[in-house]
């Protein structure tokens, strides 16, 4: 039996080396340690703003390194626990939130610049 095997686009091969470049340059702006328990085995590039965003996909100011413990596979983590997550966040890192929060607020403002209709009737 084949197996068939889907070839790689050039696009996908830049994006991939994108996304790597970006999460090596978070994991060392955290000089390669968790950025909530110190951990340094195991490391992560987590997206504050999601990644499907695309505006904000590589900029290092949206990644943040994580452990998998604090990343996906911990009781709180960004992925189990995204509220205790972001209090983390806003607790350690508010300066770095703060902006983020400013420059997504205008990113949907230019999106989602819809009127409502109020009915008079």
């Amino acid at each position: 039996m084949t197996r068939k095997y889907k070839k790689k686009t050039i696009e996908q091969k830049e994006l991939e080396k994108r996304d790597k470049n970006w999460a090596n340059k978070v994991k060392l702006n955290f000089n390669n340690k968790c950025a909530l328990c110190l951990e340094t085995k195991y490391l992560n590039s987590h997206h504050i703003i999601p990644r499907e965003i695309k505006e904000f996909r590589f900029w290092e100011i949206n990644g943040i390194a994580l452990c998998v413990k604090c990343h996906k596979f911990g009781l709180n983590s960004a992925h189990r626990n995204p509220l205790w997550f972001f209090m983390q966040l806003d607790k350690f890192y508010k300066l770095k939130i703060d902006y983020l929060k400013k420059k997504y607020a205008e990113y949907l403002g230019g999106h989602f610049n819809v009127k409502r209709r109020i009915n008079t009737n």
